[in-house]
């Protein structure tokens, strides 16, 4: 069975807070499950502009996430047939050349492909862009 795993966001305001909320989560986390390993997905602080294009951007963001989350079922379920068909187990799916598990355990954001400086939609829309070849490609 594939290992599961649960991206959580909290709000910090500040590096010092983040280290400490940090530390009480593992803390809270292991009061109630001994075994539950934790692993920290660091996100850089990007640039946010406006309260006006956060808005706007707020609207983009439920059009991409309807889209790339119906492109994730599709490539679940292409694989869950691929595995079906082949016999192959998906522990050897890789991101980049590297183990899911891995990839996911020891994220580091990828600057040269969303660089920090650059405005929040420009990310998102990148993003959308690569999904949308990948779906292009799993059509084909």
């Amino acid at each position: 069975m594939a290992t599961r795993y649960w991206i959580v966001s909290l709000p910090v305001q500040s590096t010092a807070s983040s280290s400490a909320l940090w530390t009480r989560l593992q803390e809270q986390i292991s009061k109630n499950s001994f075994d539950t390993p934790l692993y920290r997905f660091n996100i850089p602080n990007l640039r946010v502009g406006t309260l006006d294009s956060l808005l706007a951007l707020s609207d983009d963001l439920l059009k991409s996430n309807t889209f790339i989350e119906g492109c994730s079922h599709k490539i679940r379920r292409q694989i869950e047939d691929l595995e079906k068909v082949s016999g192959v187990n998906s522990s050897s799916l890789t991101v980049d050349g590297i183990p899911v598990d891995s990839y996911l355990t020891k994220f580091v954001w990828d600057e040269a492909k969303y660089p920090t400086m650059s405005p929040l939609k420009e990310i998102v829309d990148g993003i959308h862009v690569q999904v949308a070849k990948i779906d292009d490609d799993l059509k084909s």
